[in-house]
């Protein structure tokens, strides 16, 4: 249900105009014509920020923390980063109640997280589309289960042919597989393998499954690598 509220737009303006000026000893100005202004130019998505500052306002957060809450997605757009995850954490937070200073807190991790993905994706495989997009996030995801940054670099940097699908899946998959306790070392061999060998998605849902079910019998990952493609060749 859209929460709405007396002044909405003022509001709305009000947090954005602060959240231009910046997290920290937030300015709020006085002219309710400059604050639409500027909320209009920040091209935000005006109805998850709707609902985004309802929760913030239910929760009882004033409009500082409110703002200061908000400010990473304005700077991820102005940084050509993925808007939705940064507010995906923030709705996250919102819905958990989480205190007002620890959820800022986690949402600065994740737009510094998200600007890590970026800067692990070499030039020349940004294509400034969709799919790019999505990995950033895949990226980002993976980073913050645990997989080091030099697991990736040396997966962009492999030879070969590059799919923004096919590395996508075996992105996430290296992400389901450092969340269940593997030695990065090991999870990028098998990413590793499943772009050597060009597995579609499915076939990366059986690896894992397989893996996982191996992994908690306490069998030696060179014992489960080995007859992981044993019974697949």
């Amino acid at each position: 249900m859209k929460i709405r509220y007396k002044g909405r737009v003022g509001l709305i303006g009000l947090l954005f105009c602060s959240v231009a000026l910046g997290a920290d000893d937030v300015e709020v100005s006085k002219s309710w014509k400059n604050l639409c202004e500027k909320n209009s130019n920040l091209g935000l998505n005006g109805e998850r920020v709707d609902q985004a500052l309802g929760r913030c306002r239910k929760n009882g957060m004033t409009q500082q923390e409110s703002a200061a809450l908000l400010y990473p997605v304005s700077t991820a757009r102005s940084e050509s980063l993925p808007v939705e995850n940064i507010l995906n954490k923030i709705e996250e937070g919102l819905a958990k109640r989480i205190d007002a200073a620890q959820l800022a807190a986690a949402v600065k991790i994740r737009l510094n997280n998200l600007r890590r993905a970026a800067q692990l994706i070499p030039p020349e495989r940004a294509s400034g589309g969709g799919g790019h997009q999505r990995l950033i996030i895949q990226v980002c995801m993976a980073l913050e289960s645990g997989l080091p940054d030099e697991v990736l670099k040396e997966l962009f940097e492999r030879s070969g042919g590059f799919r923004y699908g096919r590395v996508i899946c075996v992105i996430e998959m290296g992400e389901t597989l450092q969340l269940a306790g593997l030695n990065p070392q090991n999870t990028k061999q098998i990413m590793a393998d499943c772009l050597d060998r060009q597995l579609n998605r499915s076939e990366m849902v059986r690896v894992v499954d397989y893996l996982l079910t191996e992994h908690r019998k306490g069998r030696d990952f060179k014992a489960i690598h080995e007859g992981l493609w044993l019974r697949s060749e």
